[in-house]
């Protein structure tokens, strides 16, 4: 019980950190308040993640979620961009763990040049998801549940 307890725990501040640190990161916001150039929480999560492993993931997708829903977001894109994050999270900590020596990749100069690869990567990540959100529209809920929206279409 300790040790899950101390796994919870490890999540819960993880959570709370990453939620911090995308406050922080939105209060710099200037054009739209769910829109900023500083993101933090994205190295907090890859250190997390680097340091004490993946199994810390459900605290960034918590913290990216509740950031989300507490900002401007609805259910289903709150949801949409904690996927991102957390998976843009996952995957960094895999691709300097595969190509940068993973913990130890500060200890020398090729292997911190080495970060530039995944670095790219997790851009593309990045944009996909967000233009994956953007591109797909999905209708308020109350607009399938709205009997009057039930009237017959007509086709062609």
């Amino acid at each position: 019980m300790t040790r899950r307890f101390h796994e919870v725990a490890s999540i819960l501040a993880l959570a709370t950190v990453y939620f911090g640190a995308a406050k922080f990161g939105l209060s710099l916001a200037f054009v739209n308040a769910s829109a900023t150039a500083v993101w933090p929480p994205t190295g907090i999560a890859l250190a997390a993640l680097l340091l004490w492993g993946y199994r810390l993931w459900p605290g960034i997708f918590l913290g990216a979620f509740l950031v989300n829903i507490t900002t401007q977001g609805t259910l289903l894109t709150s949801l949409g961009i904690a996927t991102g994050n957390t998976l843009e999270s996952l995957v960094g900590v895999w691709l300097v763990n595969q190509f940068a020596n993973g913990r130890q990749v500060f200890e020398q100069a090729r292997d911190i040049f080495k970060l530039m690869k995944p670095r790219f990567y997790l851009t593309m990540i990045v944009v996909h998801f967000s233009c994956l959100k953007i591109l797909v529209p999905v209708p308020p809920m109350n607009s399938f549940l709205n009997p009057k929206n039930r009237s017959r279409r007509k086709i062609g």
